[in-house]
């Protein structure tokens, strides 16, 4: 068996001087949102892509089959905690839109839009089993507004120019990543 590595206050210094000289100011601000206002932001001009809320190229489409977007649903139902969604607000001289890059969430987005569309049969649920068949438009509609109600929080990156190509977006992807590792 070998010898288990003796820690020093140097080896401890020299790890926080690591840790200073890594990390960096994350110029952020967190929002919360209903989630009619959120599929709104989400839909409203998705078409001539002009929507304020966008998915961009570099996203994977749909990944959740509809058991996953069953159970977030279900998560919501229940107001258990959802993780931020993650947006950067994208600055362009020529067109400013105002416009939220989703970074991180998409999928669950993309879950809320197609319940509230009725576009997604509830299937699979453990804890809400009553609710297995339903769509948005079989609940009643006391539960239906305090769905759409129910609010979900935004971590907006400030204004970023050259999203693709700035370091600022590499750290964002980092952070994703770092977001992402573990669920």
């Amino acid at each position: 068996m070998l010898p288990e590595p003796k820690i020093t206050d140097k080896h401890r210094e020299s790890a926080e001087a690591e840790i200073r000289e890594k990390q960096k100011p994350v110029d952020y601000d967190t929002k919360e949102y209903p989630v009619e206002i959120l599929v709104q932001k989400y839909t409203d001009g998705r078409e001539d892509d002009t929507n304020e809320l966008f998915i961009p190229d570099y996203q994977r489409e749909i990944a959740w089959d509809e058991t996953r977007q069953s159970k977030f649903i279900e998560s919501v139902l229940l107001g258990l905690p959802i993780p931020y969604i993650f947006v950067a607000d994208i600055y362009d001289e020529e067109n400013d839109l105002g416009r939220l890059e989703i970074v991180d969430g998409t999928q669950r987005i993309r879950s809320l839009t197609r319940f509230l569309n009725n576009e997604l049969t509830l299937q699979k649920l453990e804890k809400l089993e009553k609710l297995n068949n339903f769509t948005f438009a079989d609940l009643p509609l006391a539960r239906q507004r305090r769905f759409k109600r129910s609010t979900h929080r935004i971590c907006e990156r400030s204004t970023v120019r050259q999203i693709m190509t700035s370091t600022l977006f590499q750290d964002f992807k980092e952070l994703t990543k770092e977001v992402n590792k573990y669920g």
